[in-house]
């Protein structure tokens, strides 16, 4: 194994025909042309990777096509029209859009009620309710600014609790 080399030297290039057992006769112009012909090996296999990569191309095309119009099909029987015929799961595009309707209203009332809040407790109205005798801000005032700013943490004041807590007990 390995004692000889699988490859001819570069000086020793020998041609090699094979004759075939059955007589084959070419015409002289398919020899002719054979012999004149300007492609190679290597322009034939080029040829031949530019078709397959056209092919591919196409292929690749048509399932381009093909997958955005099933894209477009499910997207567009997935949606929900605006008429009150397409009902999916009880569900139509005219009632989800009056439940938003409604759930703005609630949601601009609720804002309206929360700014009455602020104008009745967090806004003083004379300045014997915001500042005592010695011109210092209440404790009642700090302590109603400090609840609206926390709102929902009312041990964020727990200070001015106290402090409000001494003040009336006191």
């Amino acid at each position: 194994m390995g004692s000889n080399t699988s490859k001819v030297a570069a000086g020793t290039e020998q041609q090699q025909v094979y004759t075939p057992r059955t007589q084959i006769d070419f015409s002289q112009s398919l020899v002719s042309q054979l012999d004149s012909s300007k492609e190679s090996d290597y322009v034939t296999k080029q040829n031949a990777e530019k078709f397959i990569e056209k092919k591919v191309s196409q292929r690749l095309s048509n399932l381009e096509v093909e997958t955005l119009k099933k894209f477009e099909s499910t997207l567009d029987s997935s949606l929900l029209s605006d008429d009150g015929n397409d009902v999916v799961n009880g569900v139509s595009s005219s009632s989800l859009n009056n439940q938003i309707e409604s759930l703005n209203k609630k949601l601009t009332l609720f804002d309206q009620l929360e700014l009455r809040k602020l104008e009745k407790y967090g806004g003083a109205k004379s300045k014997s309710d915001r500042t005592n005798g010695n011109g210092d801000v209440s404790i009642k005032a700090k302590l109603t600014e400090c609840l609206l700013a926390n709102k929902g943490k009312p041990l964020n004041c727990y200070e001015e609790m106290e402090e409000f807590k001494k003040l009336v007990m006191g």
